[in-house]
């Protein structure tokens, strides 16, 4: 792909506009589910098991399906029509769970929307990075997967606002969810415009590979994509990426509750302006986290902004006030950071050409998979009594400083302070 180094302005802004629409649609979306479910579940008596099941779906839906793919993408050259493909799949699981919310089979179309939107979620991250990492490599990478991560950051911190209002304007909820599956399949247009370049450099790239492969399945098997982007550095990224998630998301899970039952906030306008104060604090923490990446080691950067999610976190526990919100808003800052730091190494560990399936990996079987079973640890310690959540926060953030030893291991990059594609 060394033509897409010769591509001028769209070279340099496209593929960031495009990427960016889709990580805040992708993420806008995804932390929609658990809510559209909530409403679901408060407006038609279904058991809760089925719930939770519908749940256990959606992430497990994305924890997986970019990992079967990822392969099949990379040695393709197919990450611009995976990422466009995956919102468009998002944004129609949206507009079936429009079906659920109109009484219409509810047990069996909030089980089809949960699996659908799961599925069209878990190929945003691996697709999207991989486009970025192949456009702006070197050292100025880690500053476009900031402004990128911001966007998401953006859409995760606003998209459960705009349901309720798109609700109250459209007077139903079924007919919020059909808005927000119409806006992601416009905007996937949108994208696919910005991204056309991209898309013809892949098709040479398809071209160039069909000529090759022959050659290439005499070489060695360990020269495979799938082998190379398979490594100890990438294995260890992912558990991180597993245990961290499983700390912090588990928090940010139950934060809600915490708000509403341990301090008394209850269903109020405060809630919501608490939530969207801490997911907020992510949009610029990943602008200048982004930044930082490109001139420091990106070990010492990961194990700082855990180091300070921690701290943050129980400060917000044992204060109240002023102190407790400001605390609150730092904890999203370097919580919320991650994005910039995991892609940008995932960059220095393998090739570029191998990056879809190691994306995958790290973000969604490690990511996905710890903010699914994080929640449930929750729920397992304090056995249905709010008043202990205090207590499964402190277990779940000490859970969280053990990736700090791990980060200690992860291997050295070859050059410090960059973000080569090259192994």
């Amino acid at each position: 792909m060394d033509s897409f180094s010769n591509n001028g302005l769209i070279r340099k802004k496209f593929p960031l506009l495009a990427t960016s629409i889709g990580h805040f649609l992708n993420d806008g979306m995804f932390f929609l589910v658990p809510v559209i479910v909530d409403l679901i579940a408060a407006s038609h008596d279904i058991n809760a098991t089925l719930i939770t099941a519908s749940l256990v779906l959606f992430y497990v839906s994305t924890a997986i399906s970019a990992n079967i793919f990822g392969r099949f993408i990379d040695r393709r050259h197919l990450q611009a029509w995976g990422m466009i493909t995956g919102i468009v799949i998002l944004s129609l699981g949206m507009i079936l769970f429009s079906i659920a919310l109109d009484h219409v089979m509810v047990p069996f179309t909030v089980v089809i929307s949960s699996i659908v939107t799961g599925i069209g979620a878990s190929f945003y991250h691996p697709t999207g990075t991989a486009i970025l990492q192949s456009y702006y490599r070197g050292k100025k990478l880690g500053r476009y997967l900031g402004i990128n991560g911001s966007a998401g950051s953006l859409g995760r911190a606003i998209y459960p606002s705009l349901l309720l209002i798109v609700g109250i304007l459209f007077v139903s909820s079924s007919s919020s969810a059909i808005f927000f599956g119409a806006l992601g399949l416009v905007l996937s247009l949108v994208m696919f415009i910005f991204i056309s370049e991209y898309v013809k450099n892949e098709r040479e790239e398809r071209t160039k590979g069909e000529v090759t492969e022959i050659r290439s399945k005499k070489e060695d098997k360990a020269s495979s994509p799938q082998i190379r982007a398979i490594n100890g550095g990438i294995i260890l990224l992912t558990i991180i990426s597993l245990i961290r998630n499983i700390s912090f998301f588990s928090v940010v899970a139950w934060i809600p509750e915490y708000l509403s039952f341990v301090r008394g906030y209850g269903a109020s306008l405060s809630l919501g302006t608490t939530m969207t104060l801490m997911f907020s604090g992510g949009i610029v923490g990943q602008l200048v986290i982004g930044v930082l990446v490109e001139n420091h080691d990106k070990r010492r950067i990961l194990i700082t902004t855990t180091v300070f999610s921690v701290a943050l976190m129980i400060a917000y526990l044992f204060t109240s006030g002023v102190a407790s919100l400001v605390a609150l808003a730092t904890f999203g800052f370097f919580n919320f950071s991650g994005f910039p730091i995991f892609m940008s190494m995932i960059s220095d560990y393998v090739p570029r050409g191998s990056t879809t399936i190691s994306n995958a990996l790290v973000w969604n079987l490690g990511g996905t998979t710890g903010q699914a079973v994080g929640p449930l640890i929750i729920g397992f310690i304090i056995a249905g009594t709010y008043s202990r959540l205090q207590t499964a926060f402190e277990i779940m953030l000490a859970l969280g400083l053990l990736t700090v030893l791990m980060a200690l291991a992860l291997p050295k990059p070859a050059k410090e302070g960059k973000a080569p594609l090259f192994a």
